[in-house]
């Protein structure tokens, strides 16, 4: 009886520390999840982007659909928003 109650003890600890890791790895990916939603809101600064001219409606175009505008990335997919692009878009 001894030896099943010590087991159970070893069993609940287990339970316990891998209770506290799942706890852990939630927080981490909430956190995750927050920076990720932080960048995926930028797309409200793009809708008002001041674009004049053929050549700047193309960029805009091209930008909405997911591409670099920008000299340094020109034309290469992007992954959320490109500040440089956005720059390069708001010149007159």
């Amino acid at each position: 009886m001894e030896k099943s109650v010590q087991e159970l003890k070893m069993i609940i600890r287990e339970l316990i520390l891998e209770v506290g890791e799942l706890k852990e790895r939630i927080a981490n990916l909430e956190k995750s999840m927050a920076l990720y939603e932080e960048e995926t809101r930028l797309p409200a600064v793009t809708e008002n982007l001041f674009l004049q001219g053929e050549s700047y409606e193309k960029l805009g175009r091209l930008y909405k659909e997911g591409y670099h505008v920008c000299p340094a990335s020109f034309g290469q997919v992007r992954q959320g928003e490109c500040l440089f692009c956005i720059a390069f878009m708001e010149k007159e």
